[in-house]
């Protein structure tokens, strides 16, 4: 799998419902829960039911820092 693909497949996924999973440091991890809102050329965002955006970068998929789940 490589960066061009992921992009393209979230791409088509615009607006659904998708979880992320971030693992982060000393085994912290944190659950995102919104719509998957754009795609640029580098990440991408999901707004939060909350009304706040995240961004990702599709390296943190590659490199398994998160998972998505769409």
């Amino acid at each position: 799998m490589n960066i061009k693909k992921i992009r393209n497949y979230l791409t088509f996924k615009k607006g659904c419902n998708i979880t992320i999973i971030y693992y982060g440091l000393r085994n912290k991890k944190e659950i995102y829960k919104g719509l998957l809102y754009k795609t640029y050329l580098n990440v991408f965002t999901i707004i939060l039911p909350t009304g706040e955006i995240k961004s990702f970068s599709y390296i943190d998929i590659l490199t398994k820092t998160i998972k998505i789940y769409v």
